[in-house]
């Protein structure tokens, strides 16, 4: 974890899994072979590297249920469980008008134990504009006070010359982070990050339920029912509420069950315009946008000059 946090090694971790998976990919095409159960075989995949081994999961569905279906997208820079504190504070910035950060007494954050989770991971590393990047983005206060203060949050928030102004970190200090039971309820019940995984363990998740959040959770939890059978409907709720208490008695909240880009109806009914928002905020050129919705009828040929102009500089 501290290399994670502290240094940018997270900016390899992901790369080289997927060059490592494409040489595998040449590899088996030349002749090599691997265990046909790796996956599932008791010294294999699963039993390494899942708390809750579930290996008749793998073929179940296979070819009906698509997990696709619950990706979602992270629109904002930020840690596991933040994101729609973020989207009520810009929405809050939208609405409470002209302001400064001496007339606030308080930002209140309710979010659910995902959100608390990630930000006991980043308490340790925090220093304040000193603060690696790797737990600036996990904890609360500093992101929400950013996108409180400007309406937005971006990369550009993270480096400097945004990440050393005053104003945010004393913002910051008045925000106050608060577990809410429901919400806790809510994310685990839901159907994605939490929820579908503890309905194909069933009761082999009480185990895991109670390492990441004691008794308590598992009676919170409750039991969730049986599968999905499809995806086609599946949300990805991971609430959160931000209250903004002023001097004087003027009061603000905003509550988000579903973040922006967390799969749900609004993604589904708004994917590609979200996405491409992203994608041009980032500095991707206008014409991969224009493009890519004809992605399905494209050459490989025209595809990898797609991919090109979309990573260039």
């Amino acid at each position: 974890m501290r290399g994670f946090v502290t240094t940018d090694a997270r900016l390899l971790h992901v790369p080289v899994g997927v060059r490592m998976g494409l040489d595998a990919c040449d590899a088996a095409h030349g002749g090599l072979h691997g265990a046909a159960d790796v996956l599932e075989h008791e010294d294999g995949f699963l039993r390494q590297f899942a708390d809750v081994p579930l290996p008749e999961v793998i073929t179940r569905g296979l070819g009906q249920r698509w997990h696709t279906e619950t990706l979602s997208f992270k629109l904002h820079p930020g840690g596991p469980g933040i994101d729609a504190a973020i989207d009520c504070a810009v929405d809050l910035h939208n609405r409470m008008g002209t302001w400064n950060v001496d007339d606030v007494e308080e930002v209140l954050v309710e979010g659910s134990l995902y959100t608390m989770y990630a930000a006991r991971k980043a308490e340790p590393y925090l220093d304040g504009p000193r603060t690696p990047i790797g737990a600036l983005v996990l904890t609360t206060p500093y992101p929400v006070a950013t996108a409180l203060l400007t309406g937005h949050l971006s990369i550009h928030d993270f480096t400097a010359p945004a990440v050393g102004e005053t104003h945010r970190w004393d913002l910051a200090e008045k925000v106050r982070l608060v577990h809410d039971r429901e919400m806790t309820r809510t994310l685990m019940r839901g159907d994605a990050p939490f929820g579908e995984a503890l309905r194909q363990a069933g009761d082999r998740s009480h185990a895991w339920l109670r390492h990441f959040g004691g008794q308590d959770l598992v009676d919170l939890t409750g039991t969730v029912g049986a599968p999905l059978d499809d995806f086609t409907e599946s949300a990805k709720p991971t609430p959160a509420r931000v209250s903004v208490r002023l001097k004087g008695g003027r009061f603000h909240t905003q509550q988000h069950s579903i973040p922006r880009g967390g799969i749900g109806p609004a993604l589904r009914s708004n994917h590609q315009k979200l996405v491409a928002e992203k994608f041009l905020e980032a500095g991707g050129p206008d014409t991969v946008v224009t493009a890519w919705p004809d992605l399905v009828d494209m050459s490989p040929s025209q595809l990898g000059r797609l991919i090109e102009s979309a990573l260039a500089d």
